[in-house]
């Protein structure tokens, strides 16, 4: 009985052990009609911003319209923080099913590979590119209302007459709103001091309340608010005017050569079987080619569509990372 027991446990292990395999393949690698039943249960777009704002806006009306699609729930998770790392390695490490979906705007996804050196992700290999939702065309130079600049010429007056008493407001240390105001330092010779906040809305809120002088941030978040002249719009980043604001200079016709803006696109992990991929990048994508939903959500709210599906969107995001790699050797921003 115990030379029994010593063959016949280790043969127990072993079955045990393919058994296992084989469940945890197949947990693994959805099949084929797997993706064509896909969705099964609720889905999640996770972004790394706080609600309220412009990618927080879009991301809900694309879930309510794809919740009607798919007849299962689509839900919004706001994970803040670290300039997008909080919500990058949590879908990074999620399962490669298509249930859990990373939005995030190209500046956050691309920069914090440049700036830190132990990410808990690789940007690269870790991600699946899904769709290019929007392109924001750009952002605007606002100020707060007591400032006493009212372009583009006057605040970089303004700093040179006053140098490192100014100081600007971001989304965190490399964010689109970071590198805007670092690439118009530049352009204009003038030096500010950075504070970074979690989101546009801290930024504006911020601005109302005088504890920082100006930023760069998206149009919608900021268009009440200028006009009601409560806080002032500078310059539009931009290559033309932004139609929300058709008397707001661009930054080229201010004399500085300074071209700001970002998209925002869908990731999932880098497992995640093709079809369903393709499945979410064409759905999105039917979402985002209706009339009602460009007049709310994008066009609206002063954003250029992009849709671009899973392939090319792949092919852009090589293009804007070789971008910035190039544009961080320039700028040389650190973290602090």
């Amino acid at each position: 009985m115990k030379r029994f027991s010593q063959y016949w446990i280790p043969g127990l292990a072993i079955a045990v052990s393919a058994a296992l395999g084989i469940q945890l393949a197949h947990a693994q690698a959805p099949s084929a009609d797997a993706a064509e039943r896909f969705p099964l249960k609720p889905v999640r777009i996770v972004i790394p911003v706080p609600p309220g704002g412009i990618q927080d806006a879009l991301a809900r009306g694309i879930a309510v319209e794809l919740t009607k699609a798919w007849g299962q729930p689509v839900l919004v998770e706001n994970r803040p923080g670290a300039t997008g790392v909080i919500a990058a390695e949590h879908v990074a490490r999620s399962a490669p099913d298509g249930y859990t979906i990373f939005q995030s705007d190209s500046v956050n996804l691309m920069t914090n590979q440049f700036l830190r050196r132990n990410l808990p992700y690789d940007a690269v290999r870790d991600f699946t590119p899904v769709i290019g939702l929007v392109h924001t065309g750009g952002e605007v130079l606002v100020a707060r209302a007591q400032l006493p600049a009212k372009n583009a010429q006057e605040l970089v007056a303004l700093a040179r007459g006053k140098p490192g008493t100014l100081n600007y407001g971001s989304f965190g240390i490399g964010s689109a709103a970071h590198v805007g105001a670092e690439k118009f330092g530049l352009a204009a010779g003038i030096k500010a001091t950075h504070i970074p906040y979690k989101g546009g809305g801290d930024i504006a809120k911020a601005l109302l309340a005088g504890e920082i002088d100006f930023a760069f941030t998206g149009v919608p978040g900021v268009l009440p608010l200028i006009r009601q002249d409560r806080i002032r719009a500078l310059a539009f980043s931009g290559l033309q005017r932004s139609p929300a604001l058709p008397d707001v200079s661009t930054l080229l016709e201010s004399g500085y050569s300074v071209e700001t803006g970002s998209w925002f696109g869908w990731f999932v992990p880098a497992a995640t079987p093709k079809a369903i991929v393709d499945r979410i990048s064409a759905e999105a994508g039917r979402t985002l080619e209706s009339h009602a939903f460009r007049d709310k959500f994008v066009l609206g709210v002063g954003l250029e569509p992009l849709n671009v599906q899973a392939a090319p969107f792949g092919d852009l995001v090589k293009e804007t990372r070789e971008k910035y790699s190039a544009l961080f050797k320039t700028l040389q921003i650190k973290l602090e």
